[in-house]
């Protein structure tokens, strides 16, 4: 597939040599604030990544121009702007829209955070994340109770799985705006690079070296036992013997073992469209258009 004939006008998409897709927020003169054309066109794009076997790691970036990272949502129509749904029962958070598309994307995903950060893009564009490369400089704010909304972008939920429930309170009941190094956000950053022009290549190396030694299929498995454990550690116990036993019999792992013991780069094959066993996914999928 060719992504730069699929119109997008919100983002721009590359494919890098090593299995590696960039995206990148192409709206530097609004601030890469979050408008509803950006929140359609990043759906669109990690439900198409998500597929494309060619595609082992996505990083989603700002140009390093760009005055920052994300400014958050795009209030220039009022937080009425954000929603096409007239009824309260029928509006679907558009962050939470963008944050279960990454969560749900079967490559590992990462953000390279190169800029300042508030709002939706530290919700919607870091949380839902793998990983989390950030700039030191870089101002962090949450600012919802500020602005007499709420927690958005399954924000309730991911923040203090990542930081704790303590950090999380610190920041989504105070609005505070922090810095990477802060002991309040302690956990959430894989890196933290001194400068704002380091960010996407460190993010880019990690990504090329673990796109070329991880296999698909056992990322996908992988991540879908982390996302989706059993109520029980009986049922998790279960969970991970059943993918364990099916991952272990792969090309993949048969190469990957080969490959270390001779002290050669792999040549993987498995690829999610193709080798996933139909005991995948073993979690039941919820309807969130229809469901209240």
């Amino acid at each position: 597939m060719d992504y730069s004939a699929l119109g997008f006008k919100e983002i721009l998409v590359r494919l890098e040599a090593d299995s590696v897709a960039v995206v990148t927020i192409n709206r530097a003169a609004q601030r890469n604030s979050f408008s509803i054309g950006l929140v359609d066109e990043l759906v669109r794009i990690f439900e198409l990544l998500d597929k494309d076997d060619r595609v082992r790691i996505v990083i989603l970036t700002a140009e390093p121009t760009a005055p920052v990272f994300c400014a958050g949502a795009d209030l220039s129509g009022g937080w009425n702007g954000l929603s096409r749904e007239e009824k309260p029962s029928g509006f679907r958070d558009p962050g939470g829209k963008v944050a279960l598309a990454v969560y749900n994307c079967r490559k590992i995903t990462i953000s390279a955070v190169n800029g300042h950060a508030a709002g939706a893009g530290v919700t919607a564009l870091q949380l839902p994340f793998d990983f989390r490369f950030v700039w030191s400089g870089a101002k962090i704010t949450l600012p919802f109770i500020r602005r007499g909304v709420t927690p958005e972008s399954l924000s309730s939920l991911l923040l203090p799985r990542l930081i704790g429930l303590a950090r999380a309170k610190a920041l989504l009941l105070t609005g505070a705006t922090v810095q990477p190094n802060s002991p309040h956000v302690q956990g959430l950053y894989h890196d933290v690079l001194p400068t704002r022009e380091e960010v996407f290549p460190a993010s880019l190396s990690f990504a090329k070296e673990l796109a070329a030694n991880t296999s698909q299929v056992s990322v996908a498995y992988a991540k879908g036992l982390l996302h989706h454990p059993g109520d029980t550690v009986e049922e998790t116990f279960l969970h991970e013997s059943r993918v364990l036993a099916e991952a272990s019999k792969s090309q993949d792992a048969e190469e990957l073992t080969h490959a270390f013991f001779e002290r050669r780069r792999p040549n993987l094959k498995d690829t999610v469209s193709k080798n996933m066993p139909d005991s995948y996914p073993w979690w039941t999928r919820v309807d969130v258009k229809s469901r209240l």
